[in-house]
């Protein structure tokens, strides 16, 4: 009886064993199989006429920056029909996310200040000052030590707000110039980014503004405006964070059929290089504002737009390789192009695209440019007035016909120039 319980028992163990090994050779079986399972691989799209990259990010539910990354686009305004495309991952939302960063005051301790009067001052309690900043039992501080100070929790008349941030026109357009206003207690040392670009803020009647240029193939959506404040008064270092729209332009798409004998200015290393002697031009920021109430227009008398910015560009049938960096008027040619806005001559010389070309620095990094003249009448260097004559409409360079080419650029990001006819910066 004693042997056959034993044998029982080790038939038992051994059918116990063999499931455990089966299991086991199954769980190595199952890791096998996911360890190979193939990657998905990248979707590849191959560039269509009338493409823009724009309406690929929108119809792959991706963004414009995303296909740069992914392709080391180097030119987002040139793509050409064939190339091919690696798509990325769609984004499980249509609009970049807005980076969630709490807002913060960083303040200085002075000397004969005690956590209880600035538990006080701020709102707060000694007991939350204390656990914020992880200060021992005594609560003892000293001078230039930094504090973080929380939220208030009693408020009272002698809490410092926060200073306020407004931003214009809200929401932003593709294309249009956006003032950032920010006014706070006694002066105040600002810095700020947004979409990707530093603000540079100016001081004017206790208020600070800066301007930002958004650019036409900015991806509509949710960007942050991040603001570093110090206030000179209390030292308190202030960091604070507001969302900001960014909507579509409503562009539209056009077909240029270019001469026969101008057909060689669309010569890629040519436009490369011109657009870099400009660029270089428009990255000039001087620190004197020259200009001030609304911006007339370059030419006197009734206005025909031929051609209006921002709308996307063929060449001769082909894919959309780039946008309508200004506003065309269609004139006869010798009409006089006027100044519209006080300004200093910063180029004034024939290009091989733009024609003969003037560019004016109306300053604070605010400029415009006027392209395809035949008779240049400035000189670099020139302060010319509001309605001064600086050439003549002509037919020059990469033209069609005789018209004006009127661009404006908010440190060197291409913006609508009839924005600044209707509404005052800041």
């Amino acid at each position: 009886m004693a042997v056959g319980k034993r044998t029982f028992a080790f038939a038992r163990f051994l059918r116990l064993a063999a499931l455990g090994l089966a299991l086991a050779l199954l769980y190595v079986l199952t890791a096998v199989v996911v360890a190979q399972e193939p990657t998905p691989e990248a979707t590849l799209y191959v560039v269509q006429p009338g493409d823009t990259l724009f309406s690929i990010a929108q119809r792959f539910d991706t963004t414009v920056e995303a296909l740069v990354a992914a392709n080391s686009i180097a030119d987002p305004s040139l793509i050409r029909v064939g190339q091919k495309l690696v798509i990325p991952s769609p984004l499980p939302e249509s609009v970049p996310a807005v980076e969630q960063v709490s807002q913060s005051r960083i303040h200085p301790v002075r000397a004969g200040e005690t956590l209880p009067f600035l538990a006080f001052r701020y709102g707060a309690t000694v007991w939350v000052l204390r656990a914020v900043n992880e200060l021992g039992p005594l609560a003892e501080v000293r001078p230039g030590q930094l504090l973080e100070i929380p939220p208030p929790i009693a408020e009272h008349p002698g809490v410092p707000p926060l200073p306020t941030i407004m931003t214009q026109p809200a929401p932003g357009v593709q294309g249009q110039t956006m003032v950032v206003k920010v006014r706070g207690i006694g002066p105040l040392q600002l810095e700020g980014l947004l979409l990707d670009r530093d603000l540079w803020f100016i001081e004017e009647g206790g208020e600070y503004w800066a301007l930002v240029g958004i650019g036409v193939l900015t991806a509509p959506g949710s960007y942050s405006l991040t603001l570093r404040v110090t206030e000179a008064e209390s030292g308190d270092r202030i960091t604070m964070q507001e969302p900001v729209t960014v909507t579509e332009g409503g562009f539209t798409t056009y077909n240029i059929v270019v001469p026969a004998d101008r057909q060689s200015l669309l010569d890629p290393a040519l436009v490369r290089a011109e657009q870099a002697r400009v660029n270089a031009v428009f990255a000039q920021v001087s620190h004197t504002r020259q200009w001030n109430g609304l911006f007339g227009y370059p030419l006197a008398g009734e206005l025909v737009t031929s051609s209006p910015f921002g709308q996307r560009r063929s060449y001769n049938g082909g894919p959309v390789s780039s946008y309508h960096a200004g506003h065309d008027y269609k004139v006869d040619e010798g009409t006089p192009v006027l100044a519209p806005m006080t300004g200093t001559v910063a180029l004034a010389e024939p290009l091989q695209v733009r024609g003969q070309a003037v560019i004016l620095d109306h300053g604070l990094g605010v400029m415009s440019g006027f392209w395809h003249l035949s008779q240049i009448d400035v000189q670099v260097g020139q302060v010319v007035g509001k309605g001064q004559v600086i050439g003549l409409a002509g037919n020059t360079g990469l033209s069609t016909g005789p018209h004006l080419h009127w661009e404006m650029r908010v440190f060197g990001v291409p913006v609508n120039p009839l924005q600044w006819t209707q509404q005052e910066f800041p």
